[in-house]
């Protein structure tokens, strides 16, 4: 590989929007945002109130204030750039999908909490909207572990190629912890298509598009969700991008990726380049039909 096709796999992000609204995972969310990022970004960090009668509106906006200030000097702290944002809206989503248009923000960072289920999908509909509207790449991230001891990160990837921008993620990721990464590639029973060679051989070509060392696993298993559950047992982070079942309500990034996260011990990076919705339901529309004809073939 060229020296210009490796150039073109490291964009920087410049304004990165953190929605915060739990002082439990705010400052795990700057922490990411700090290990994606360099120094020369700046970190808007924005919480926003939902319209309500006012006792009720003037209680959660100076909590939501206290969230930003707190969390906003704890990146400074860190060594980086960073401005708060507050608001108060009718449409969480919609001041969040606003804001990041207003600040030229390249990535909207989110936290989730609790598990993700069909109804508790439905229900967020502040992360599901911002995924669906967000004009740039959008990072959802499940913390059960400390990023301040990240030691090991693990990438799965299918029989393609994995989406570029979760591969530059990866590589900063790797680069901004030291931690080791590695690539765990899932073959099952009914992958007759693909052979342990051509898995091989497809992950070796994943490595050589990144510049950090990355160690490649693959797993024989009954399912993709067991084998990446056993590929992930030591862990510290999994970082997964959406499945094509992600653009349904039901699902948050696809049946596996949501149930990986569930069951999973690490923390999880759940990633989204950016994708104008059409494209991301037309791809998952066809890719579900190609599917269904494979198995009555």
């Amino acid at each position: 590989m060229n020296e210009e096709e490796t150039s073109l796999i490291r964009p920087e992000y410049e304004n990165i929007l953190i929605s915060v609204a739990n002082p439990d995972n705010a400052k795990q969310l700057v922490r990411l945002a700090q290990l994606i990022s360099t120094r020369r970004a700046t970190l808007h960090i924005m919480n926003v109130t939902k319209d309500k009668p006012f006792p009720e509106r003037e209680k959660s906006w100076r909590q939501g204030s206290q969230v930003v200030m707190d969390t906003t000097h704890y990146a400074q702290k860190l060594g980086r750039i960073a401005k708060p944002l507050a608001a108060t809206s009718s449409s969480i989503p919609g001041s969040i999908v606003s804001a990041a248009e207003e600040v030229e923000a390249d990535l909207i960072v989110m936290g989730w909490f609790g598990r993700i289920t069909p109804v508790a999908v439905r229900r967020s509909s502040v992360v599901n909207k911002v995924l669906h509207r967000a004009p740039c790449d959008v990072t959802v991230f499940k913390s059960r572990k400390d990023l301040d001891d990240l030691k090991k990160v693990v990438i799965p990837v299918g029989p393609n190629k994995p989406n570029t921008e979760r591969l530059e993620l990866a590589e900063t990721l790797l680069e901004g912890s030291d931690a080791k990464g590695e690539f765990v590639h899932v073959l099952t029973e009914g992958d007759r298509d693909e052979t342990l060679e051509e898995a091989t051989d497809t992950l070796n070509e994943i490595t050589e598009l990144i510049s950090v060392q990355v160690e490649t696993r693959t797993i024989h298993a009954s399912s993709v969700l067991q084998g990446l559950l056993t590929g992930s047992r030591d862990a510290d982070l999994v970082l997964m991008g959406p499945g094509r079942e992600w653009v349904f309500d039901r699902f948050l990034f696809g049946r596996t990726a949501d149930n990986l996260t569930n069951r999973v011990e690490a923390s999880v990076v759940m990633f989204k380049g950016s994708e104008y919705s059409m494209v991301a339901w037309s791809r998952g529309f066809v890719k579900a039909l190609k599917d269904l004809l494979k198995r009555h073939l």
